[in-house]
């Protein structure tokens, strides 16, 4: 308990109903705009930079525009992490409304975004608990545990409560892409282990994960017909599913076949479709096509896969 909530304990008659939980993410989780807003989640943005350009991922450009300044630049964008002080600016805000913040980002193999948000939270220890989580991960693989916390705040649990159902859906996410290319990703610095598929792609597509924080390769097909369905088989055969979500950044053919598959497979679980932002495509580049899938919580007798 901070000290600031010590005092207001010791006050007479004000005892009063917690304050609901908090959630803060960043803009790489994906998470559309209106459901962010309706689940009250604070989404800090990075930011991409065209040469002397700098805009907010999301905020200052869209997906639409961004991949349309992206096949007309002579030079690849770069991307930038939210600032400390950016980060003391929303705790500082929210912590005017609640006594606890959680606050989920992608994964530090990727970005120095979940440090500078644990340093801002550490100059607010003493005005609000703020526990930040390092997802692991990005886009809705991330997102999804962001939006189960922040459910479960609405509907009344306390901050522990809120961590738990995120690590566990953490947990049983399982994420696939595949790419037309790795060249943004080599390019961009964040290609991790799927440095094994250079020299001996040709024509093949990549697909991809994200284990340990960073992309690792899982295999190569030679046409987008088995891309997709390599992506089917990753994610669908680990377990049952109970809720997904088909990202794209340009060909929404793609992901209108993946849609219709899992409704097939699944004609009863919540499917949503996800549109990549612009700070994941400038590392993933135009062409890429993810799944990101929540598994059944296995009863506690039964190992997980």
């Amino acid at each position: 308990m901070t000290i600031v909530q010590r005092l207001r304990s010791l006050l007479p008659g004000q005892r009063q109903r917690p304050k609901p939980v908090r959630l803060v993410t960043d803009s790489t989780a994906d998470i559309p705009a209106e459901l962010a807003a309706e689940l009250g989640i604070t989404v800090v943005p990075l930011q991409v930079i065209f040469g002397s350009e700098s805009f907010r991922d999301g905020v200052d450009l869209s997906s639409e525009e961004f991949f349309r300044k992206l096949a007309e630049a002579e030079e690849l964008p770069t991307t930038s992490q939210p600032s400390i002080g950016e980060f003391q600016e929303v705790y500082q805000r929210l912590a005017e409304e609640t006594d606890h913040v959680l606050s989920i980002h992608l994964s530090s193999g990727f970005s120095g975004t979940v440090g500078a948000a644990e340093q801002a939270a550490a100059t607010l220890a003493e005005e609000c608990q703020i526990e930040v989580i390092d997802s692991g991960t990005v886009s809705m693989a991330m997102g999804f545990s962001v939006i189960a916390a922040a459910r479960a705040a609405a509907g009344g649990a306390d901050v522990d409560t809120c961590e738990r159902i995120a690590r566990s859906v953490l947990g049983r996410q399982r994420l696939a892409v595949a790419l037309d290319t790795l060249e943004y990703l080599r390019r961009g610095g964040r290609i991790g282990r799927a440095t094994a598929f250079i020299g001996g792609l040709l024509r093949l597509k990549p697909i991809l994960t994200i284990r340990d924080g960073e992309a690792f390769p899982l295999s190569r097909v030679r046409t987008r017909k088995k891309a997709l369905d390599e992506l089917l088989r990753v994610c669908l055969e680990s377990g049952d599913v109970e809720e997904a979500t088909v990202m794209h950044t340009t060909d929404i053919e793609d992901a209108v076949y993946l849609t219709e598959e899992i409704r097939r497979r699944y004609p009863n679980i919540p499917i949503h479709a996800g549109r990549i932002g612009p700070v994941i495509g400038v590392h993933a580049g135009p062409g890429l096509i993810g799944l990101a899938v929540i598994l059944a919580e296995r009863p506690a007798s039964e190992p997980s896969s």
